[in-house]
């Protein structure tokens, strides 16, 4: 096959803002230690895939402006394939401003729709792969006519919502989250989506909704929880001090993928993923932190098995 994995979503160029002391207010003002300005979004899984070692495409879309010019050069810096990225010949600002704190963040983000989706059909005939991941809500409405050609062509597929209260209560969301071989809400997306507070409760309702697809629920410092039709595994956060934690589940999302291309067990795969999420909150970017195979392997052999 063409690509190990293709990562279809919005990339944004990410302004972050590190070592600040309180909460901002309204009619109050605050100031940062530290500023970075980093590649977000879709892209931070594919530069946690491609660091890792794996084929990746990333199906995403940049305009002629000022951000998407600092996007593009920020994808070459890491080296990430643009043979899938439409360059369009307007304006198509996607920014997120992010205050980053040790163990949270906050967003403001701007997003902007290009004119006309990507073929999705299209690319999936054109460049096979083995694996689809749709990143974000923001992706999931022009992928659901999708997944069906890729479950025909081999080609497992995954989704990672992210949040927004409209998108995790409208059928669309909802009916990709079923179709999906593999499932990946953080815990607050998933007990929204299913209206319960209890985890084990949601998890129950979401699995069976599923068609034998699998749920992999990121829960922060609490670590992961996969559930299947015939699995239940927890994998234990790992005990790291975190710098920033801002796309520290892209960072799994690659790390968990990897090892689904390479055809690691479910428990190895969340295991894996763990490690890569945890190493990206290490620096300021979600994207900066992503380790290489060598170093998650490093990570792996100090861990209890």
């Amino acid at each position: 096959m063409g690509y190990d994995a293709l990562v279809y979503g919005p990339l944004f160029c990410d302004v972050i803002f590190t070592g600040m002391d309180t909460f901002p207010t309204l009619g109050t003002e605050i100031f940062a230690q530290d500023l970075t300005i980093a590649i977000g979004g879709s892209a931070i899984i594919a530069a946690g895939l491609h660091r890792l070692g794996a084929k990746v495409g990333l199906i995403a879309d940049l305009g002629n402006d000022r951000f998407s010019r600092i996007a593009a050069d920020l994808l070459d810096e890491l080296g990430i394939d643009r043979t899938l990225i439409r360059q369009h010949n307007y304006p198509l600002p996607q920014l997120t401003v992010a205050l980053s704190y040790p163990h949270d963040r906050a967003f403001i983000t701007r997003f902007e729709k290009p004119t006309e989706p990507p073929d999705l059909k299209e690319i999936l005939r054109e460049h096979p792969s083995r694996h689809l991941h749709v990143c974000s809500f923001l992706a999931a409405y022009d992928a659901l006519n999708a997944v069906e050609i890729a479950h025909g062509a081999g080609t497992t597929v995954s989704f990672d919502p992210g949040w927004d209260e409209d998108a995790l209560q409208d059928e669309t969301i909802h009916r990709i989250a079923a179709e999906v071989d593999i499932f990946m809400p953080s815990r607050s997306e998933l007990c929204y989506m299913m209206g319960e507070d209890d985890t084990e409760t949601a998890l129950h309702k979401a699995l069976g909704r599923m068609s034998g697809g699998t749920i992999v629920m990121k829960n922060s410092a609490e670590g992961v929880l996969a559930r299947s039709e015939t699995q239940s595994i927890t994998v234990p956060a790992l005990p790291v001090t975190p710098i920033d934690t801002t796309g520290a589940g892209d960072a799994f999302d690659a790390g968990f993928i990897y090892g689904l291309v390479n055809d690691y067990s479910l428990e190895d795969c969340c295991r894996y993923g763990a490690v890569c999420g945890a190493l990206a909150t290490t620096a300021v970017g979600g994207a900066t932190g992503t380790p290489t195979h060598e170093e998650v392997e490093t990570w792996l052999s100090k861990l209890p098995s």
